[in-house]
């Protein structure tokens, strides 16, 4: 089974291919406003199959819902959610 693209880049940012505090993740989150939270990559303290899980321990994100990860210096975007069903 291949591995996630998400988890494959979260992975090498964590690891030190670029500086995790200057790389942000955008994610889903229902009752935030326009229910995106924006978070630094250095706050992930563990990638799972599917999931990360936050430096608290108890916040867990699915894969699914990350919308995008972005170079915060550059301004490029490193990753983007495909939107299925667009024209």
């Amino acid at each position: 089974m291949r591995e996630h693209p998400l988890r494959s880049l979260l992975s090498r940012i964590l690891h030190g291919m670029e500086d995790a505090t200057q790389v942000e993740l955008v994610y889903r989150h229902r009752g935030a406003p326009r229910d995106e939270l924006k978070i630094r990559v250095s706050t992930i303290s563990r990638l799972g199959r599917g999931w990360f899980m936050l430096e608290d321990g108890e916040t867990q994100i699915p894969f699914h819902r990350v919308l995008l990860v972005r170079n915060l210096r550059s301004g490029e975007t490193l990753w983007e959610k495909r939107l299925t069903g667009a024209a």
